[in-house]
């Protein structure tokens, strides 16, 4: 089948993703209080909507699928492929009596993680503090029931087996002088890379893919090109991929690159 084109909808939207910007800091503002990222993560929920259709105009069967939680998302299908993307968690399901995929996961609990490498066991014997709550054999209580969570994720599945999970996480930066990016917003995410480390080993390929909105270019700042510099220190091990985009042309690249393996089943770049 052909691979379809973008289309005007989508750019348009693309321009309003790296346009965004929230607004300055303000003094005494605590942290969490401000919500501009929740208008980033709807403009990104549209463009999700118009790939769909897309997809869905060119040829792909969609139903609604159910996610962890609220979560639902779009199941495009092409032949014997399956490509999963989000989907408004206000959709009802195609068929509410299927059952979830584990492969839509989105939260990882520590313990888990933890049991599958290096072992609680040697958790306790190599990290656990000498004295204090959580010494010794009580370490585990110190991370029990905290869980790591992923703002989405994409799934490509091939005659029923599962050929690439992406994590996404969604950024903004902003500058309130307009020269630099603003310091103390961007902990979370170098965090959440080292987690991916941890998670991507649970699959047989695993991707991280950072979607920014275009600050990261527009103003002075070190965290573009770190980055990048990661995502290529990381393709050097075949279980790890990660991808920073924040420009209109990353953004068409990364969504040109699910269109082709849905309709042609080439793989899929994460060359920049």
């Amino acid at each position: 089948m052909l691979i379809p084109p973008l289309g005007g909808e989508i750019a348009r939207i693309c321009r309003e993703i790296e346009a965004f910007e929230a607004s300055g800091s303000v003094p005494h503002t605590g942290t969490g209080s401000r919500r501009e990222g929740e208008d980033f993560e709807r403009l990104i929920a549209h463009l999700w909507l118009a790939f769909r259709e897309v997809a869905s105009g060119s040829g792909a069967s969609a139903s609604v699928v159910r996610g962890v939680g609220r979560r639902r998302y779009a199941q495009l299908s092409v032949d014997s492929r399956s490509l999963f993307v989000p989907a408004l968690r206000s959709e009802p399901e195609t068929d509410p009596r299927r059952e979830r995929s584990r492969w839509l996961e989105v939260s990882f609990n520590v313990a888990d993680l933890v049991a599958c490498f290096p072992t609680e066991s040697e958790a306790v014997r190599r990290y656990a503090p000498k004295t204090g709550p959580y010494a010794g054999q009580r370490y585990p209580a110190l991370y029990e029931g905290l869980r790591t969570r992923f703002d989405d994720t994409i799934v490509l599945v091939d005659g029923g087996v599962l050929r690439e999970k992406i994590m996404l996480e969604y950024k903004t930066a902003k500058s309130s002088e307009g020269q630099q990016i603003d310091g103390n917003a961007h902990e979370r995410l170098s965090f959440q890379i080292m987690q991916y480390l941890e998670v991507a080993t649970r699959y047989p390929r695993c991707s991280l893919v950072v979607v920014a909105n275009g600050a990261f270019v527009r103003y002075r700042n070190k965290y573009h090109v770190n980055f990048h510099i990661q995502a290529d220190r990381l393709r050097n091990f075949v279980w790890f991929s990660m991808e920073h985009v924040c420009t209109q042309p990353e953004y068409a690249r990364f969504l040109k690159g699910l269109l082709s393996w849905l309709f042609a089943g080439t793989a899929r770049t994460t060359e920049t």
